[in-house]
């Protein structure tokens, strides 16, 4: 699961960043090469002045201008090898940040394509720490894998060979540890990923707690329960800190016992070493060059070590971000998907749809809408009208029956192209924090500024936008909380307006609005919909004066008359 979690997650954008990647390695191996070289200008330095004469090849050549040169040669050394590394850790880096936005936007366009079904189990919260924290931790192993591993594995391979080739003695006492390091190694990569994936998961509940709570914090203050949500917060705050911490202690306790294994086979070394030099049988340079490679043997070593817990994080943080990426369920377009005309008829036959299975809203319901006409759908909360605008858009499909757009399955048109042709006004209307000539914008691809001015005249939204700071260029806050509710569904009008849809549909266009607010937005309605086939959801009475037909949805067979009288304070036209 490790493996293929981490390697599916990361597959995509690695290939898409794959040159920076190898850029990165490349250097990597170039550094390697001038770390590998280090030992020898000082080896040289040594044994020239131990034996007060130059060793080798340089036998002959001035002691003093030997020992400067190999000073002069580590300095170029060392320099050359803090370049390279600070050029690969900007190329990995650079390459894993590119990768991180290709997976976060991978993850976001994915989760918008999931059905309603998923995202109401899915709190946002905890889909937001998928997409920023945890993508971050698989950033993290990307980049320890390309400028880490790589190099670690090569200064590996490369100090084994040199120190074999200094003394297979000395060597084979160094590497006598490795076997109990790397049994001790699996084990704590094992419990590090079971603390890391239950730390994650309570990570991923604070952040939906602390999103649900700020985004209704005006009912926090509202219903004076400040102390009451930061009671809520603090107990996940606290989990959080108590599942993190037992994290950090699973790993930090690995971190000593890797030490102590390591120095143990660096004290054998040096004691044997010592004992050769003390014999003759060995130099002193010679015992510095095998001590150094050791030393590059065991920083390599213990470096793979600790990449495995880095590994065991992300591999808690790759399932993650995997479940996201594996989720199919969605509301699909079928391969033979048709694009959608202007909708006229609209008719729902034979429709059941539940949203948990055994638990049915609706059932067998039968609905047409003719061509211009205008409905009201009426009933008790909880009878599923609502859910007939949901099914409409196709948010949703039904599980029996069929929704039919001009005689053809809604199942069988491509659902851009189906929404492009519906303008959906909600009871809560979503609002950007933009201005409002934005919002009003956000209805149509292709809008110029007069057609979005005009669209606001039309929804009667010229009435009161001159009041504002800036007119229609006045930002208006998240979710547009400088408005009133009839401001803000006269903007969510003026959206439909502009979109040029030909289905209008509307869910409690006049909830919680007094009765002068109502009328404005009664207005905004009329003057929104003429032309266009309109479905509208409500309990007002009011409401139903504007329609040409009223439906129970409990008796769609029925039609109730329209309600005659007038509104006390406007005059209304039904078409």
């Amino acid at each position: 699961m490790f493996r293929s979690d981490l390697a599916t997650v990361l597959a995509a954008p690695a290939r898409a960043t794959a040159v920076p990647l190898a850029l990165a390695a490349l250097v990597s191996v170039l550094r390697i090469g001038l770390t590998l070289a280090q030992p020898w200008p000082l080896a040289i330095a040594v044994d020239t002045v131990t034996a007060g004469a130059a060793p080798g090849p340089l036998a002959g050549t001035e002691p003093r201008l030997v020992v400067a040169g190999c000073g002069l040669v580590l300095i170029a050394v060392g320099l050359g090898a803090g370049l390279l590394d600070m050029a690969g850790e900007r190329l990995a880096e650079g390459a894993a940040e590119r990768c991180g936005a290709l997976l976060r936007q991978r993850m976001f366009d994915h989760s918008l394509t999931r059905s309603l079904r998923w995202h109401d189990g899915q709190p946002t919260g905890e889909l937001v720490s998928r997409l920023t924290t945890d993508v971050g931790r698989v950033l993290d192993a990307l980049v320890a894998l390309c400028a880490g591993a790589l190099a670690d594995g090569l200064l590996l391979a490369g100090s084994l060979l040199l120190l074999i080739w200094v003394d297979p003695g000395l060597a084979a006492i160094g590497l006598a540890v490795v076997p109990l390091l790397a049994v001790l190694s699996v084990r704590q990569r094992r419990r590090v990923r079971a603390a890391h994936q239950r730390a994650r998961a309570e990570s991923g509940r604070l952040t939906a707690a602390a999103t649900d709570l700020l985004r209704n914090v005006r009912a926090v203050q509202a219903f004076g329960r400040a102390d009451h949500a930061s009671a809520a917060f603090r107990r996940r705050n606290e989990s959080v800190a108590a599942v993190e911490t037992a994290a950090v202690g699973v790993e930090s306790r690995w971190l000593p016992l890797s030490d102590a294994v390591l120095a143990l086979g660096t004290g054998l070394v040096l004691v044997v070493g010592g004992w050769q030099v003390l014999s003759g049988a060995l130099g002193v340079g010679a015992l510095l060059v095998a001590t150094s490679y050791l030393r590059q043997l065991y920083t390599p070593v213990r470096s793979l070590t600790r990449l495995s817990g880095v590994l065991a994080k992300a591999s808690a943080s790759a399932s993650r971000v995997a479940d996201v990426l594996h989720c199919d369920l969605g509301v699909l377009d079928s391969p033979h998907a048709t694009t959608v005309p202007a909708i006229r008829q609209v008719e729902l036959l034979d429709v059941g749809f539940g949203y948990d299975p055994g638990h049915p809203v609706l059932r067998q319901l039968n609905l047409q809408l003719a061509p211009g006409e205008l409905v009201c759908l009426v009933g008790p909360s909880g009878a599923g009208k609502s859910t007939v605008l949901n099914l409409l858009l196709r948010l949703y499909d039904p599980d029996t029956g069929r929704v039919l757009i001009d005689g053809r399955d809604a199942r069988t048109l491509q659902q851009g192209a189906l929404r492009d042709r519906i303008a959906f006004v909600p009871q809560d209307p979503w609002l950007l924090d933009a201005t409002v000539a934005a919002n009003i914008a956000f209805g149509s691809r292709t809008a110029t500024r007069a057609e979005v001015l005009e669209a606001g005249r039309i929804a009667h939204v010229d009435e009161f936008v001159h009041r504002l700071p800036q007119g229609w260029d006045t930002r208006l806050g998240e979710g547009g909380v400088r408005l009133s509710g009839g401001q803000r569904r006269r903007i969510a009008l003026a959206r439909a307006a502009v979109s040029g849809a030909s289905l209008l549909l509307l869910d409690e266009p006049t909830a919680a609005l007094d009765p002068a607010a109502a009328d404005a937005v009664l207005r905004a309605v009329v003057a929104s919909r003429r032309g266009r086939t309109t479905l509208i959801v409500t309990h007002d009475e009011r409401v139903t004066r504007i329609a040409d037909r009223v439906v129970d949805i409990r008796d769609p067979r029925t039609d109730l008359a329209p309600s005659g009288d007038e509104c006390p304070t406007l005059t209304l036209e039904r078409r």
